[in-house]
């Protein structure tokens, strides 16, 4: 028997009919490697006969239950859920209570984002994670893309609903096995009630044969807040898009990340923080180092609606620059159509402080571990407040610097 595709699917494999993928005019993807990105194939999710050996070993250990993706398709052997405490469900999408499953219906689709459009179609399966209490243990989903003879690419949701006053820890760590051309498409749908508190931390790091393209929505209730931070380091085109909505006074949203380019990675951050309410806050607060021939993307908005008195916005955007043909393209922008705001925007783009080489040398510090040390106090900026000790090591190490 034939079951038939829900409403929602079926309404974006009809759009596939007529989808047109975005092009330089579309700002958003101004950047983006366009005929690398139409060379993606996907199609339904299929489990694969055999993980690649390799998967394991790139999964950061951390205490805690995860879920593992791959394709697209919940992997059982090394999924390992435990005992979940009481006011969590932390499961596969196909696994979702009747409410939580209605959630894949929500549509976020502006007229240049095709690729929401194919991860609605294909990306049927996934991970659910529902929290009505304070969860003291991280929550990991590892979604792993390899490429396959049919369909190169692989689509997957993640669906993260906080009740009010609830509060929990979440890692999304994105990789990839073999060398052959493919990559992946992960949607998060992030819902926060009335102050609920959410930490979500994305460990992106595909291999550098592979294209990853991410999407993040979140709505925030009064008082909510969220820790947002990006880890953007694999893959050879990397691309990670927020779209956040204060829709409750109150509140909080603090955004921030690394991207760490080399060879000819193109690593993207596009951010959009839209205050919808009156006295709601936000932070962005990205770095990006950039090596090689590698180019970085950060394209920062902040969007002030109608009515949201008392805004209080930072953005800023440093770089650092390690070669000649490394290149760096940041937007802060601000759109304000409101009164009584406090908005601030900056962006940076720099080389390695020569005064800084020079004192390091005279130390008796050669030349290249000088270097080193500058670059990774300017990435571990972003690592300062990082409390998760396992999230921290994999990174450091990830970097080549294995401090704690």
């Amino acid at each position: 028997m034939t079951v038939a595709a829900p409403t929602w699917q079926a309404d974006a494999l009809e759009q596939l009919a007529s989808l047109a993928l975005p092009t330089k005019r579309d700002e958003a993807w101004r950047y983006s490697p366009h005929a690398k990105l139409s060379q993606l194939t996907f199609g339904p999710a299929a489990a694969l006969d055999e993980v690649p050996s390799d998967v394991e070993a790139q999964i950061p250990v951390l205490d805690g239950p995860r879920l593992v993706l791959v394709n697209g398709v919940v992997d059982p052997g090394r999924t390992n859920l435990g005992a979940l405490a009481d006011g969590v469900v932390f499961c596969a999408l196909s696994e979702a209570p009747p409410p939580a499953a209605a959630r894949l219906q929500q549509t976020h689709e502006s007229p240049d984002d095709a690729f929401s459009v194919i991860n609605r179609a294909y990306g049927t399966e996934g991970a659910l994670v529902q929290v009505s209490g304070q969860v003291d243990v991280l929550l990991h989903i590892v979604d792993v893309s390899v490429p396959g003879a049919t369909h190169n690419a692989s689509a997957s949701r993640v669906v993260i609903d906080l009740a009010e006053g609830a509060s929990a820890t979440v890692v999304e760590t994105r990789i990839g096995s073999g060398t052959g051309f493919g990559g992946s498409n992960v949607r998060t749908e992030i819902t926060l009630g009335a102050e609920a508190t959410l930490e979500h931390i994305i460990l992106q790091d595909l291999p550098a044969s592979q294209l990853h393209i991410g999407r993040v929505d979140v709505d925030q209730a009064a008082s909510s807040t969220l820790r947002a931070r990006l880890f953007n380091l694999g893959a050879d085109y990397g691309r990670v898009a927020y779209h956040v909505h204060l829709v409750g006074e109150g509140a909080r949203a603090e955004l921030s990340g690394l991207y760490f380019g080399f060879g000819d990675q193109t690593l993207d951050q596009q951010i959009t923080v839209v205050h919808e309410a009156k006295d709601c806050t936000s932070r962005q607060s990205y770095r990006g180092v950039l090596d090689d021939s590698s180019t970085g993307i950060w394209n920062g908005c902040v969007d002030v609606r109608p009515g949201a008195d008392g805004t209080d916005s930072e953005q800023s955007n440093d770089n650092l620059l390690l070669s000649k043909t490394a290149e760096v393209n940041t937007m802060p922008r601000l759109e304000i159509l409101a009164d009584e705001v406090s908005c601030q925007h900056g962006a940076t783009v720099g080389q390695l402080d020569d005064t800084a080489l020079y004192y390091l040398r005279s130390r008796g510090i050669r030349k290249d571990e000088a270097s080193r040390l500058l670059i990774n106090g300017f990435a571990d900026q972003v690592m300062d407040d990082l409390e998760h000790h396992g999230v921290r090591g994999w990174v450091t190490a990830r970097l080549g610097h294995g401090h704690e």
